[in-house]
């Protein structure tokens, strides 16, 4: 992303930020729902925390994947290559010699 979008980007959000919508007006009919009853409403939080976990646990899985992937990479030998002699043609026994 450049650098001009990310800015338009940072600007929407800011703007959003400060002139919310009407969606807040549903908090006080779930309030008032849940009010009731405090075992729907512990178990609506609950059911909260686990959506809001969800995506963190998405991304922290895709990370953790990324850096393990990343740090096995590094810790294999590098490939020795010998120019002119193809790798499967080699005896897996003997060392090989290079004479110039």
């Amino acid at each position: 992303m450049s650098r001009s979008g990310l800015l338009v980007l940072i600007a929407v959000a800011v703007l959003l930020a400060l002139f919310p919508a009407d969606g807040s007006a549903q908090c006080s009919m779930c309030r008032t729902a849940l009010e009731q009853n405090e075992e729907v409403a512990a178990s609506f939080n609950n059911a909260i925390l686990f959506l809001l976990a969800m995506p963190y646990a998405v991304f922290a899985s895709g990370a953790g994947y990324v850096l393990l992937s990343r740090r096995r990479r590094a810790r294999r030998p590098a490939a020795v290559t010998v120019p002119g002699v193809r790798a499967e043609l080699l005896p897996a026994d003997e060392p090989v010699s290079v004479t110039s």
